[in-house]
């Protein structure tokens, strides 16, 4: 009897230490030197140590996390030399509606005009009148916030958009073709004998730099925005201003691509290699000038002039539209507006390129 009620007893103060809550993060309540001697306690072979933790082998490492190879946003590098001097595909999205200006929205959207309307369409082909009523439009683009900036052919006034579809007038008679939103979030325009930026928030309007001959008409940035390419009607010149961080002209522009067409180019588009795609009306084509400025003759339309692309836009890789593939308005087709497959993305891919082409 004595050996059981001794065993119960102990049995019962070991539960009641079991039940008391940890203190100081220890595995239950203190035990001084005084009261416990090394046989009593609790040694290393029972306590968990560190052959019994969850040690490095056991942890996930760092090929088992997300590291930055695996992370969403990181593509794999992409090779210039792999690049086609020929469109991979074409194809009409028939739904969508341009007339020389198209841009695609953060829901992966694209908008344009049919001459009456400002219409939205996905990439199936879906479509909807987003804002009716209005006059046909040059180039537009959404601004980081999203607002769309569009220049109104008839006006020559720069309309701003809400997603909504208000429209309030932020630049009165800018007479404008070509936009380009900078990364500074500014609106950078081509037309009526100037090169300009605008601040979005305040309509305040500068000139880049003396504009040398002829009349400026499309624009886009260099990959790297150490310069700034714009089309000309008149001549047949594609013309380079070289920029500083700040997007501030380091210098006059000069020419850079000589020959382009007959002298009506209308619009310019950059991809991630370094190219510049030129469409040009005269010849009905589509070029594609290198870096040191040569060109080559990349589509011709001259068999259906129907298809001739009056401007060129980037997709964003959003909604279907592919960012290896540029989009064209085509006012004499009725609108429409045609995907051309490069096989390049833009220059505002984020990926690490390779073989670039030198200037």
């Amino acid at each position: 009897m004595t050996r059981v009620t001794t065993l119960a007893l102990a049995l019962g103060a070991l539960a009641a230490a079991a039940a008391c809550p940890p203190e100081n993060g220890s595995l239950g309540p203190p035990v001084d030197d005084d009261d416990a001697d090394d046989d009593d306690a609790v040694d290393d072979d029972d306590a968990v140590d560190d052959d019994d933790a969850v040690d490095d082998d056991d942890a996930v490492d760092d090929d088992d996390a997300v590291d930055d190879d695996d992370a969403v946003g990181i593509p794999d590098p992409f090779d210039c030399a792999t690049v086609s001097n020929v469109p991979l595909a074409e194809r009409i999205i028939d739904g969508a509606r341009g007339y020389h200006g198209l841009a695609i929205d953060s829901e992966g959207l694209i908008v344009g005009s049919d001459g009456n309307s400002l219409i939205k369409s996905d990439y199936d082909g879906d479509w909807t009148v987003w804002v009716p009523g209005l006059e046909s439009f040059e180039q537009l683009e959404y601004l980081p916030g999203g607002d769309l900036f569009a220049n109104s052919r008839q006006t020559g006034n720069i309309l701003r958009f809400t997603p909504e579809g208000g429209v309030t007038t932020s630049v009165a008679g800018r007479g404008a073709y070509g936009m380009k939103i900078g990364p500074d979030g500014m609106a950078y325009t081509a037309g009526s004998g100037r090169v300009t930026r605008t601040d979005p928030a305040t309509g305040v309007t500068e000139e880049l730099a003396d504009w040398p001959q002829s009349e400026p008409h499309a624009l886009d940035f260099s990959k790297d925005f150490s310069a700034l390419y714009v089309s000309t009607v008149g001549v047949e010149t594609l013309w380079r201003l070289p920029l500083d961080e700040n997007l501030d002209a380091t210098g006059p522009f000069e020419p850079f691509a000589t020959n382009l067409g007959s002298g009506w180019q209308d619009g310019v588009a950059v991809d991630a290699c370094g190219y510049i795609y030129v469409p040009e009306f005269w010849s009905r084509t589509l070029y594609r000038v290198a870096p040191d400025g040569s060109h080559q003759v990349y589509l011709s339309w001259a068999n259906n002039q129907t298809q001739y692309g009056h401007g060129v836009q980037w997709g964003t890789g959003v909604g279907g539209w592919r960012e290896d593939a540029l989009y064209a308005p085509m006012p004499y087709g009725n609108n429409r507006v045609k995907e051309i497959v490069t096989g390049v993305p833009s220059r505002m891919w984020p990926g690490e390129v390779l073989n670039a082409p030198q200037p």
